[in-house]
């Protein structure tokens, strides 16, 4: 999952498709902090024609630049069927052996039996599922300080068929359904798609992406932007195209750092029947021949009366006094323009800055592997990534490992809203 920071990340580019030809699926692991593909997968058919298409969406999450449920697939078992070859083969990336035909019907059983206790859509259990584990029911357990198990990589589960080496063969039928269980209702020591569903304050479609955006990086950004915060960018936009029948396409998502090919359009989702407006749009429009086509990327210019969510996870900084001048950057993926006012610092526990005594100090959110014996800690905001820490307080990324050891080799698992040493004594 996410926000109990994974940053497990999937799709990610895969080669071009020009509409009706032919595609090479590259389905990517987003167990752990890396996205790899996994090249078992062979030159396909897309099975859904030009409705296997990925769009690349931005925004809030509002019907007017995202698909409303009537342009999601139409049925679980019709989403299920398409991506069955995906879950069938998804173990292979693992190195693991892959789902035998009884463990991918007990993956459907178990999202229909977890949907009906808890009133989620299954075909929005599906999505996130295959986006955390792509289905394989031996999908490793993660532990980034927070243990992430099972196929919905949830927070502290209790169920998993592949943990410390211990890997089950057959993965049980009960033990796959409760993996899909903790994803969804939750565990004792953290939240799942009903509680980051019931974070999200919205009735309307846009409650499953935002809750998408929780379930992996625990938060929302600021501003209500999806792609933006930490954790991967691009995980609901992948979300909202695999309910719109995104399965083998060529993935366009450029918020993870990746490039999208402005040659590649993608045909416009048919409109829903009855559309209520939310918000205006400014859509970007290309001319294709005699016909005009609404280019992938849909950008939301987001209401003023519509409010940021709160999301009760995200650690606020408290406005700076006067006296000392103290650092807090709220960062955000959407560009805005430059302050007139200086750059200010919030650090944790109100560190004097300027302080000639490296003293030690208490850390009230301490990161996991975070040294004790430390002069300055930072608490970790929406957008802070290894690279801009290490600026703002001139030390190099070893240097920060070192004072923090469950920071990984990429830099990629820091945890929002704890505190790291950046200074040491």
């Amino acid at each position: 999952m996410s926000f109990f920071v994974h940053t497990l990340v999937v799709a990610g580019s895969i080669s071009a498709l020009v509409l009706g030809l032919p595609a090479q699926f590259v389905p990517l692991t987003r167990i752990g902090t890396v996205a790899t593909p996994d090249s078992s997968f062979s030159q396909r058919l897309p099975e859904r024609g030009t409705r296997d298409v990925y769009r690349m969406y931005t925004g809030t999450g509002q019907w007017t630049s995202w698909p409303s449920m009537d342009q999601w697939v139409s049925s679980f078992d019709e989403m299920f069927a398409i991506n069955k070859q995906v879950i069938n083969s998804g173990c292979s990336q693992f190195n693991v052996a892959t789902n035998s035909a009884q463990e991918t019907s007990s993956v459907a059983k178990g999202i229909k039996t977890v949907a009906a206790e808890t009133g989620i859509d299954p075909r929005f259990i599906l999505a996130i599922l295959l986006q955390e584990s792509n289905g394989c029911v031996r999908a490793p357990t993660t532990n980034y300080g927070v243990r992430n198990p099972g196929l919905m990589q949830d927070h502290d589960g209790s169920a998993t068929c592949n943990e410390a080496g211990h890997i089950q063969n057959p993965c049980p039928t009960p033990t796959i359904t409760q993996m899909i269980r903790d994803g969804v209702a939750g565990t004792p020591a953290g939240d799942g798609l009903v509680q980051t569903m019931a974070k999200t304050g919205s009735s309307g479609t846009s409650k499953y992406y935002i809750s998408a955006r929780i379930y992996n990086s625990g938060s929302l950004a600021a501003n209500g932007d999806l792609g933006g915060g930490v954790a991967t960018h691009c995980y609901v936009s992948d979300v909202a195209n695999r309910l719109t029948g995104w399965v083998y396409a060529k993935k366009t998502c450029s918020l993870d750092g990746g490039s999208v090919d402005e040659a590649y359009i993608a045909p416009p989702l048919p409109l829903p029947a009855t559309p209520k407006p939310e918000g205006p749009v400014v859509a970007e429009v290309h001319e294709d021949g005699p016909e005009q086509v609404a280019h992938e990327v849909a950008h939301e210019v987001a209401p003023e009366e519509i409010a940021p969510v709160p999301v009760a996870l995200t650690q606020e900084a408290p406005a700076p006094p006067a006296e000392p001048e103290v650092i807090h950057e709220a960062h955000s993926i959407i560009p805005s323009a430059p302050s007139a006012e200086p750059e200010t610092i919030y650090e944790a526990h109100n560190i004097i800055a300027s302080s000639p005594k490296n003293n030690k100090v208490i850390a009230s959110k301490l990161a996991p592997g975070a040294t004790t014996d430390c002069a300055k800690y930072y608490n970790i905001q929406n957008g802070d990534v290894c690279s801009k820490v290490s600026r703002k307080f001139t030390i190099s990324l070893e240097q920060l490992r070192q004072m923090n050891t469950q920071i990984d080799a990429g830099c990629s698992n820091l945890w929002l809203g704890y505190d790291y040493c950046v200074l040491g004594l």
